[in-house]
Formats: C-alpha cells, structure tokens, sequence
C-alpha cells in the first residue's frame, strides 16, 4: 500500500463540526474493528505505571482507557463535544477515574499549560489540525514531554538530527497492518453513512459501487479496509 500525504486529507475531516457529526459512525467502527490492538501492545510495552499522558485527539477513549487501567494519569485533548460524550460513558463505564479532559484543539492549548508529561501521544491526529502534523509535532516537542509516540497513517516528518528539535532522538519506529473495516447493521445504515460523505464532499464510490462492495460476515454487511499503520517513537536526548 503506498504511503499517503496530507494532501490527501479532505478538509472536511479538519473541522470540529465533521467529528461531532461522524462521532457516532466511530463509535461503531470501534464496537466491530479493533484497528488499535497493536497501538495498544505498543502502549502497554512502553508505559510505566504514575507516568502522565497527554493524549492529543483522544476522541472517545480508544487509547486513554486503556492507559489508564495500566495506571497512568491521562489527560486529554479533544475538541468535539460528541467525542468528549463517548468518553465521559467509558470512563463511567470502565471506572477509569485517571482520565481528565482538555476541551480544546491540540492548536489552540497553550504549551505551558501541558509541560512535563511522562508521553505525549497523538495517533492519527495531528494531520486533523489546522496547523498540520508537523508544526503540531513542532508544538508537542515545545512543551517538553519525555517521550512521544506519533501514530499515523501518512508521512511523519521527523527528521532526527535535520531539521527538527535537536532535544529530541528516533527511540524506534515501525508499522503494522491494521483492519480499517467498516461493519453494518442493515443496508440502509451502510447507505446512511455514504450520505455523510456525500453532504461533506468527500470522495466517495457510487451508491451502486458501495453495496456491491459489501460482503455479509457474522450477521453484518461489512466494507472490507486494510491499513498501513506507521508509528515513531520519539524520546528527549537529555535524559
């Protein structure tokens, strides 16, 4: 599969007002297709546990949850109040009390106020903002974490000992394939989220194309995906 840029990046998708509307969709991607197991044995193997995580674009949880039953104390940032509605349910529901909320854009909080953590992740999140991934990667690194891990799907552009904060080294690097399946109830629920990508402008194959793509699978109406699955680990040269 080759690697994509943000060029390929509706700007849709960069708006707050697109994930509170998609926020149920990703929901029930997440409920039918664990795409984030290897990112969580990636976390689980890195983590100690009293570390402070700054989870930029933490969405419903998917990452922060899990963090948290492994004894971190995770805060974070996301900006869709649909997304921060799904999270406040699973930390209800999971009893993950070590969870706190910054109600923002990664761009719009102020560094200082997020200095000294532990780790800073962001798994497919900083291409969303307006800033982009690399000058968001540029705003994590100015707050001083001791480690980061970027997650993506694009290009990271990281250039250890080039052009970026010379305070920080590559620790590792890899890749997975990852299922990016989308599974549905009925048709109608399949054909209700083709019309979301139809009102945002997204691309989008033709109602015939998309039922025809569907396969039935334990009860479901499932849209086969595959993803290529990149992260780096990003770790201070000072300590």
């Amino acid at each position: 599969m080759p690697m994509l840029d943000e060029e390929t990046v509706h700007p849709a998708v960069r708006t707050v007002a697109y994930w509170d509307e998609y926020a149920p969709w990703y929901r029930l991607w997440l409920e039918h297709t664990d795409y984030h197991h290897g990112i969580k044995d990636l976390l689980a193997g890195l983590v100690r546990p009293g570390w402070r995580v700054i989870d930029i674009g933490g969405g419903s949880g998917v990452l922060a949850i899990p963090l948290a039953r492994l004894g971190c104390r995770v805060t974070v940032v996301e900006p869709s109040e649909a997304m921060r509605a799904y999270l406040r349910d699973e930390t209800v529901r999971t009893g993950a009390t070590a969870v706190r909320v910054i109600p923002s854009s990664w761009e719009d909080v102020p560094v200082e106020g997020v200095s000294g953590f532990d780790l800073a992740v962001a798994c497919n999140s900083l291409h969303l903002t307006r800033l982009g991934t690399r000058e968001s990667l540029s705003r994590i690194f100015t707050a001083r974490p001791a480690r980061v891990l970027v997650v993506s799907e694009l290009e990271i552009p990281f250039d250890p000992g080039g052009d970026g904060d010379p305070l920080y080294g590559l620790a590792g690097s890899g890749s997975f394939l990852a299922e990016n399946s989308f599974r549905y109830h009925s048709t109608e629920e399949a054909l209700r989220h083709l019309a979301l990508k139809v009102r945002h402008g997204q691309d989008h194959p033709s109602e015939k194309e998309f039922l025809e793509s569907l396969v039935r699978e334990d009860g479901h109406f499932v849209r086969k995906r595959w993803a290529i699955v990149r992260w780096l680990h990003i770790r201070r040269t000072d300590e």
